[in-house]
């Protein structure tokens, strides 16, 4: 179990329509306007969330991403992913539904799964699905949203998506969100997931977690948002960098208050 929280610990699980972030769910809009404009404080935010990744991918390796959407990912890695979705887009490669992969056995060296876990009707059914796809020394790559105290003010504040720690998100009957809505989050899944390293490995035991870190504070709030969007004034790149600076030093400091993300790379034992 999860440290028990001490503020906004109760379940917050906003309708769409109070949300006060514009354009939910316009993934053609968000890869328009960022290609025609290329907003500096979210090329900054997608560049420190796809570039870590570039540490783990080899050259010639099958790379998949699942639930691409807008596929940002391909201007950040070095060896461009075949991007996967639900939903067909002139940039998407292929559909893929992530619960129930279209792809043999051992036939990926590599999955990428960013800012999507949370969506999932089922991420226990997900995580199988990647220890039956992946090869043996292959990986996960996934980054997430985290659950912190300013995370949670903030997702209450835009009332965007919500959370709940009451899934038990290791039980293969779980329904984390609502399955007929591909935008239903439940913002605490990927902490209720990695948390506690032990308890993801016991569930997947051919899954071993090698990297797990915390991060973004003030740049997650100053990028305007990836795809859903809130009007910020764009700012130098120094800022930017001095914002992520602090931002290292809050997290290092008082993890369960300001990191409002997580990077994880899993890797596939056997």
């Amino acid at each position: 179990m999860l440290r028990r929280k001490l503020f906004l610990e109760e379940p917050f699980l906003p309708d769409h329509s109070l949300n006060r972030m514009q354009s939910e769910g316009d993934v053609a809009s968000a890869r328009n306007g960022f290609l025609t404009r290329r907003f500096r404080n979210l090329d900054y935010l997608l560049a420190s969330r796809f570039g870590w990744m570039n540490g783990y991918i080899k050259e010639g390796w099958r790379v998949i991403e699942i639930g691409a959407g807008a596929g940002f990912s391909e201007f950040y890695l070095k060896q461009r992913p075949v991007l996967t979705d639900v939903v067909a887009n002139p940039w998407i490669d292929a559909p893929l539904d992530a619960l129930n992969m279209a792809l043999q056995d051992g036939s990926v060296d590599c999955i990428i799964a960013s800012h999507n876990i949370h969506h999932f009707a089922s991420p226990h059914r997900f995580f199988t699905e990647c220890e039956r796809v992946l090869k043996p020394g292959g990986y996960l790559l996934v980054q997430e949203i985290n659950t912190s105290l300013a995370a949670r003010a903030l997702l209450r504040l835009m009332r965007h998506e919500g959370w709940s720690y009451r899934v038990d998100v290791f039980d293969e009957r779980a329904v984390a969100n609502d399955p007929s809505d591909p935008w239903s989050a439940n913002c605490a899944v990927p902490e209720l997931l990695f948390e506690r390293a032990e308890l993801f490995e016991k569930a997947f035991p051919s899954l071993k977690i090698e990297r797990n870190r915390k991060c973004e504070f003030l740049i997650f709030p100053l990028s305007g948002g990836v795809i859903s969007k809130a009007r910020v004034p764009e700012l130098p790149r120094w800022v930017l960098k001095v914002a992520d600076a602090v931002d290292h030093a809050l997290i290092r400091l008082f993890p369960d208050l300001f990191a409002m993300g997580r990077s994880v790379a899993i890797r596939k034992t056997g």
